[in-house]
């Protein structure tokens, strides 16, 4: 099968989500008032967001085609519902409760209309959730009628430049718009590029030599950023950004850099509950103990939203808690009776 060749992807997620909690935390600590140059964080911000949840889509795009053949339509959307609307549920409904209960003291207060609202208004980092489950069920009746990755690849890149023009005041809906060209690209990239080919370091070494000309030449040149500016050019850094990623994991996956691999094999749970734990972190250090140093928050704050969610997850697990973040299995638990 394909799973050796799709070995680098761990190492893809753990850099895509190193860079998901490096960001959030970055921006509670800019909310807090203590980012002490703000200049450098709306630079640094854009450029992680010009590509990281891109990256997310792209990687899900890779497995489409797999798991329609395997699972077939209905069966690929029942394993959605399980793999993504469960915790998207189960978490929305948690952190909204703690962000309610402990209004006045976050940045930023929750109603509980805001926590039941998630059905069909996601909060918080949970969007990302919401929007990869549409894009699996849009994607999975378009591909029952187009099963062409090229003319769908096309297509989502129609959508993605006309996407103002497609504009929708259900909000989400423009996820679908923004963000399926990167899931196509995945599925484009898992049917064309299907030899193991052994990567070099000078391979890693040019792509990253790409990424910093493609994100100069967007941010400091075109002097853009990926809140002014959502067209073309946009798409083609974001896709730069994610061929860097991709080969840079192709190295670390033949290095056998274990850190990475293991931080994204955890990525779907930390993205749920890195929040919690992070903006925890920051709260308690900035009101009880009165700590304002923004590098001190932004490097502390990074690693307790990583490896303090990985314990947690780790220790839901020996509590026999895996229901927090897997639906429970009924013949699994019968049998385990």
């Amino acid at each position: 099968m394909e799973q050796k060749y799709y070995d680098w992807v761990d190492y893809a997620k753990g850099i895509g989500i190193i860079l998901v909690v490096y960001g959030h935390v970055a921006r509670g600590i800019f909310n807090a008032g203590m980012m002490s140059d703000e200049h450098l964080f709306r630079v640094v911000d854009s450029i992680i967001y010009s590509f990281h949840m891109p990256l997310f889509f792209f990687l899900a795009g890779l497995f489409f085609v797999g798991s329609i053949k395997k699972r077939g339509e209905g069966g690929l959307i029942i394993n959605k519902v399980d793999t993504i609307i469960y915790p998207y549920i189960v978490w929305s409904l948690i952190q909204g409760g703690i962000g309610y209960t402990l209004n006045g003291i976050t940045n930023f207060s929750t109603s509980i209309q805001d926590v039941y609202s998630l059905l069909w208004q996601p909060h918080d980092q949970f969007w990302f959730l919401y929007a990869l489950f549409l894009i699996f069920v849009i994607y999975t009746l378009i591909y029952r009628f187009i099963p062409n990755v090229i003319m769908l690849f096309i297509l989502s890149v129609l959508l993605y430049l006309f996407q103002d023009f497609l504009y929708s005041p259900w909000g989400i809906m423009n996820s679908i718009y923004k963000f399926g060209v990167y899931f196509c690209a995945g599925i484009l990239f898992s049917k064309y590029m299907t030899i193991n080919i052994k990567i070099s370091p000078i391979w890693s070494i040019s792509a990253v030599i790409l990424f910093v000309l493609a994100q100069t030449f967007y941010h400091s040149y075109l002097k853009l950023t990926y809140l002014s500016y959502n067209g073309l050019m946009l798409m083609l850094l974001a896709l730069a950004s994610i061929f860097t990623v991709v080969i840079v994991s192709q190295v670390l996956a033949q290095k056998g850099s274990n850190l990475i691999r293991t931080i994204g094999s955890y990525s779907l749970q930390i993205y749920l509950v890195h929040i919690i734990f992070g903006s925890g972190f920051r709260i308690f250090m900035q009101k009880m103990l009165g700590i304002e140093s923004s590098v001190f928050h932004l490097l502390f704050g990074t690693l307790v939203g990583i490896f303090v969610s990985i314990l947690f997850v780790r220790m839901t697990k020996y509590l026999g808690l895996n229901f927090l973040f897997f639906i429970p299995n009924p013949s699994t638990t019968a049998v385990s009776k």
